[in-house]
């Protein structure tokens, strides 16, 4: 266990934004020459490793390398490691991220790699850019690995066995538009304090979209045409705030009791928006004003199926990020799914909408879904040696974001695959904290479940 807490506070120490992978793919080349491992470097820093334990079964151990990093302040993540300190049971951070995701199992991997009574052949795949293209994945040299079973270190919950995950389409949607310009009475309106998330992770919270919002209230308030439009920040963050300028007949004094009266039925973690209403000079105007709310009325955001058997998560969409720029209107847009032909039906679904109102739409990205396997050998010898360990039972996992799994069993073919790791809480955020104890654990549960995979027949 003090090689894991050593691995990681070394890999702390590294510079390993997502794209820039250089140094910590530097450090694992020497770790696997100082323990005299195989090893491989790959398109886009990937780390291939290999450890033969003479046995005649084979496992696939993976993480990926790189970290989302945040700050306070302005912090030189180019030059600089994480400043991490002990609090009681936690690793934690001063004022940016943390890197425990996926730090800590990659430090998982490399002490494991020590082990050597009673284990398989370890293949391990260390991916980069996880956290935003996924191209260490999608580009990993697959004829290096033989195994057909993988532990993936890239969770967030101890019990928790990730066995599932859905794909994700990202969509650009633009509009030409043109200005005319006119008299008339103008005003902005601004909406603060949604909850906002993932659009994954959350959506199925009922938490309110900003940009739905806003055109629901536009449509409400008699709006004649729109100036500008400026809301959220990416396709996978359900927007939380942002602004639009419209134009109206009515004065401000009319348009506020109408906005006062609008029933907004929004949930309690949304309680406290704030709908601000201002009157500001302006004479330019989009034309194709009506077009543009009418298509963002139109398409589908939210949840939009669920499972049968158990209501999680099966379809959903969401309206991420709109801006104008110049004579462009560009919307940012993400369909989340677990089933092929359900997603196919959506995009055809927006592609007529698109044609319909004059947008051109734009696929920005693709990545597979990772489907849940039935009869799966390695989560079951996980589950029963967690059990057998800790005496609790684990929890099978579906999860309705995107994962690198959807690559990985889409290039290797019937793998079984799940997800493990210790305690991460407040992933990608400067509150971002693992657990000690819970690293702990998991790494026993790992090391016993190799040893029984290597064991049985």
């Amino acid at each position: 266990m003090s090689n894991v807490l050593s691995y990681f506070e070394e890999i702390m120490q590294i510079p390993r934004e997502s794209g820039k992978e250089e140094k910590i793919a530097d450090y694992l080349v020497n770790y696997a020459k100082e323990n005299n491992i195989e090893y491989s470097l790959g398109k886009y820093n990937t780390v291939f490793l290999k450890k033969n334990n003479n046995s005649d079964k084979t496992i696939i151990l993976q993480a990926h390398s790189d970290m989302v990093c945040v700050s306070i302040d302005d912090y030189d993540f180019d030059n600089k490691g994480i400043p991490f300190y002990i609090d009681g049971d936690y690793y934690k951070s001063k004022n940016t991220s943390l890197g425990a995701d996926d730090g800590i199992g990659l430090a998982i991997i490399l002490a494991i790699l020590q082990e050597n009574e009673n284990m398989p052949n370890i293949e391990v795949m260390i991916t980069t850019q996880e956290e935003t293209t996924m191209l260490g994945a999608s580009s990993f040299d697959y004829s290096l690995l033989t195994g057909k079973t993988l532990i993936s270190l890239d969770g967030i919950k101890e019990a928790d066995i990730e066995s599932s995950s859905a794909g994700m389409c990202s969509l650009t949607l633009n509009k030409i538009i043109n200005y005319e310009v006119e008299n008339s009475n103008t005003y902005k309106l601004s909406i603060n304090g949604l909850k906002g998330g993932h659009s994954g992770d959350d959506i199925d919270k009922n938490r309110c979209n900003a940009i739905k919002l806003a055109i629901r209230l536009l449509k409400e308030l008699d709006y004649e045409k729109i100036v500008d439009i400026q809301f959220g920040k990416r396709d996978n963050v359900i927007p939380s705030e942002g602004y639009v300028v419209f134009s109206s007949d009515e004065n401000l004094e009319l348009l506020q009791k109408k906005l006062n009266d609008i029933e907004l039925d929004l949930s309690d973690e949304d309680s406290c928006i704030i709908l601000n209403l201002e009157k500001i000079d302006f004479s330019r105007f989009i034309k194709e004003s009506k077009d543009i709310v009418e298509f963002i009325s139109k398409i589908k955001d939210g949840l939009l199926e669920t499972y049968q058997d158990d209501g999680f998560p099966l379809l959903s969409a969401n309206i991420g990020k709109i801006s104008v720029l110049n004579d462009i209107l560009e919307i940012k847009y993400s369909i989340r799914s677990s089933d092929l032909e359900k997603e196919e039906m959506l995009l055809e679904e927006i592609e007529s909408l698109t044609n319909q109102f004059g947008f051109e739409m734009i696929v920005d990205a693709k990545k597979p879904f990772f489907p849940f396997k039935e009869d799966s050998m390695i989560r079951t010898l996980l589950a029963e040696t967690y059990k057998k360990l800790y005496g609790k039972e684990t929890i099978v996992k579906k999860v309705h974001a995107c994962m690198e799994g959807g690559i990985l069993s889409n290039n290797i073919e019937n793998l079984d695959i799940c997800t493990i790791a210790p305690t991460i809480d407040n992933c990608h955020s400067v509150n971002e904290r693992v657990s000690i104890s819970s690293t702990e654990r998991v790494y026993d549960w790992l090391k016993k479940t190799l040893v029984k995979y290597n064991l049985e027949d």
